[in-house]
């Protein structure tokens, strides 16, 4: 059996590139004064060599982390695939990993997933949790040293009233409710159903009371369906719902999800933007292949990702909105 490849040390890159232990670690970590001629030789050595920082001793020796916690409630949502790139380039440019865990909705994996990223000492976490913040609030007053931004959930001052001690990051849903219901009645819709995951489970509650709101400000019959936002469960509520007389006009939370809808319509022989009428959120790309292709609102998914990870590596304390916009396709029918 060949015996393991050692692995290259500080001291291997520093001697092939002709210079200090002590130099190479500052070409290395863009500290100190290193000529740039040197610094660019060091670096090469170390790709040479595959040279890796051991992030653990370094966490010892400078009190700095490089690895942060992310957890996502739905990993076959393309929508957290594409925040997750956005993230991502933040990390890769300040030299940080992410450890990516999915609660798939479950508030005891949620739980878990906290657990578990706290035990390998996370320099922060950032989580698109379930349900109210109660929980998260409760788990950060047991690991206060741990940074947390929360995303895709609706943001709350303290019970004081002061600002939250929990930065949010997410798309204006107030702004998002309002042109999705607008929409709807302008095309002449006078019901409307928003799909919601069960009370107990909704991060982004405050959508329901926009929706509301917004409903009764254009005349629109607004009403509330909830369950489980896996893609099977909204197919057979979608279903349910579209099986019975009348035109059913969705807004749901996700363009994940409304595509369920659609496969709810077709397997009823119904087709949508004629028979049901669906407005969806997130403008994924394959969203407007659909047939037809699918109004939404759109959000800048990976700049989303960027604002969450530049609030954990700079410090958190801020409630974030970004803006959106509707793109009008043909999924919404125009009623007489």
């Amino acid at each position: 059996m060949p015996e393991p490849t050692k692995r290259a040390t500080l001291r291997d890159v520093a001697a092939g590139a002709g210079v200090s232990v002590a130099q190479a670690s500052f070409a290395l970590n863009g500290t100190g004064r290193v000529a740039a001629a040197t610094a660019e030789r060091v670096r090469r050595i170390a790709a040479e060599l595959d040279y890796q920082a051991d992030g653990r001793a370094r966490a010892l020796r400078t009190g700095r982390r490089s690895a942060y916690g992310v957890v996502i409630r739905n990993m076959r949502n393309p929508f957290f695939l594409d925040v997750l790139r956005g993230m991502e380039t933040v990390a890769h440019r300040e030299g940080a990993l992410l450890l990516i865990m999915s609660s798939d909705y479950d508030q005891e994996r949620e739980s878990a997933a906290l657990r578990r990223l706290a035990a390998e000492a996370v320099a922060g976490i950032a989580i698109a949790p379930i349900g109210r913040r109660d929980r998260l609030l409760e788990w950060m007053d047991r690991h206060s040293h741990v940074p947390v931004v929360a995303f895709n959930c609706t943001p709350e001052p303290d019970r004081e009233g002061t600002a939250s001690r929990l930065s949010t990051v997410g798309p204006d849903d107030e702004e998002a409710v309002a042109r999705a219901v607008a929409h709807l009645a302008q095309r002449g819709h006078r019901e409307a159903t928003l799909l919601m995951a069960p009370e107990h489970l909704a991060a982004d509650w405050g959508r329901e009371e926009a929706f509301q709101r917004h409903c009764a400000e254009h005349g629109v019959a607004g009403s509330v369906a909830r369950g489980p936002l896996d893609y099977e469960a909204v197919a057979r509520r979608s279903a349910e719902m579209m099986a019975r007389p009348g035109h059913r006009a969705l807004v749901v939370n996700s363009d994940h999800l409304s595509a369920a809808v659609y496969d709810a319509a077709r397997s009823l022989g119904l087709r949508v933007g004629r028979d049901v009428s669906v407005v969806g959120h997130d403008d994924l790309p394959t969203s407007a292949l659909l047939d037809p292709g699918l109004t939404t609102i759109a959000v800048e998914r990976e700049v989303l990702g960027e604002r969450i990870m530049n609030l954990l590596v700079e410090g958190p304390g801020a409630a974030v909105r970004l803006p959106v916009r509707l793109v009008e396709r043909g999924s919404v029918a125009v009623l007489e």
